[in-house]
């Protein structure tokens, strides 16, 4: 017989799920395209979130393809948005919030400093 207890079914209530992260994957506006290694980031990116601890699960997924014409251009924008649910947010994503600066660099500014130093 198989042992069907609440403690050993590995089952995932969306109820439980405290944080959503979303990670979109491809190009949605065409003045920002995405190089392949900001990509390949992302998909490390879901690939830890789906393997550490806390794993998070696949609880939506995105599919956006559109064709926009640029002058006499056409651009094609593909992206894949998972949206992966946790229990509560994960300390690893914390600590990375908290190491990131909060402000942003401004390249002209930094551009001025440079000149005028030299």
């Amino acid at each position: 017989m198989f042992n069907t207890s609440p403690e050993s079914v590995n089952t995932f209530d969306i109820t439980d799920v405290g944080h959503i992260e979303r990670i979109v994957i491809g190009s949605v506006t065409p003045g920002e395209m995405p190089t392949e290694e900001e990509n390949q980031q992302k998909m490390n990116r879901v690939n830890r979130c789906l393997s550490d601890f806390p794993k998070g699960r696949v609880i939506g997924v995105e599919r956006s393809f559109s064709v926009v014409r640029i002058g006499e251009h056409q651009v094609v924008l593909e992206a894949v948005v998972y949206h992966i649910g946790f229990k509560k947010v994960p300390l690893w994503m914390e600590e990375e919030k908290k190491r990131k600066p909060s402000f942003d660099i401004d390249p002209d500014k930094v551009s001025q400093i440079i000149n005028q130093q030299n």
